[in-house]
């Protein structure tokens, strides 16, 4: 795809700074405060009618060529797959993969992993809130990030509806640093986490993976946390009972 062809609107809270960018977005929309604050920038960012949007969370700092490496896979879009979505990598100060924020890989289909390999990139399911660039189709087919779900969940519930059906990766050289923590309410998490699992993002044999890696989480949580233990069983509740 020519550079020409390729507008981008980046979507980010007013702290981000892209002014180093080696490739400048086209334009911005900024995220304000609230549940609703990321649909609605989402919404107003698609309706520029940029390509693509890239979301960048307000706690990373993107390298300069964050924006630029997040762009080169798009001249191999067809090879690719046509995807909807390309997340760039979350490291810590540390220069270490932010352990909050780990790339999801699409475990359940192999010729799309070998493909994504070719290209030196990594099949994703879904992805979690950093530095994503996504087409404007995703959002004109599945909608909004739900505010319903904001900063407990509301990536993976998206994300996972977004790839359910068609191809992203991750793309390595394209790196954003966490600056600052910040950790969901886990008990929002747990409820959440279990509305997608009862939603329609994931498939039979995929919501049983999810499953178990929310179940591993669970025990990790609980071990460290003990005395959270019945709040997260009345968010277990709540989340069953909620709407999927």
């Amino acid at each position: 795809m020519p550079e020409s062809s390729v507008s981008v609107c980046a979507v980010a809270p007013a702290e981000v700074r892209l002014d180093a960018q080696t490739r400048a977005p086209d334009e911005t929309v900024e995220v304000g405060h609230g549940r609703a604050g990321l649909a609605e920038a989402v919404r107003a960012a698609a309706a520029t009618g940029a390509t693509w949007l890239w979301l960048v969370d307000g706690r990373l700092r993107p390298d300069p060529a964050a924006l630029e490496e997040l762009l080169a896979p798009l001249p191999h879009l067809a090879a690719l797959g046509d995807p909807v979505l390309f997340a760039g990598k979350v490291v810590g100060a540390d220069g270490r993969l932010d352990r909050d924020t780990p790339p999801w890989p699409r475990l359940l289909a192999r010729e799309l992993a070998m493909i994504g390999a070719d290209h030196r990139l990594a099949a994703l399911r879904a992805a979690r809130h950093g530095s994503l660039l996504v087409h404007r189709r995703a959002v004109e087919q599945h909608g909004r990030p739900r505010p319903e779900f904001a900063g407990a969940g509301d990536d993976l519930e998206w994300t996972g509806r977004v790839l359910r059906d068609e191809p992203g990766y991750l793309a390595p050289r394209s790196v954003a640093v966490r600056e600052r923590d910040g950790e969901p309410d886990p008990l929002a998490f747990a409820a959440n986490r279990v509305r997608i699992l009862r939603g329609d993002g994931w498939r039979g044999q995929e919501k049983a993976w999810f499953g178990f890696l929310f179940a591993q989480d669970l025990t990790q949580r609980l071990s460290a946390h003990p005395s959270e233990a019945p709040g997260l069983v009345r968010a277990l509740g709540r989340g069953m009972r909620g709407a999927a």
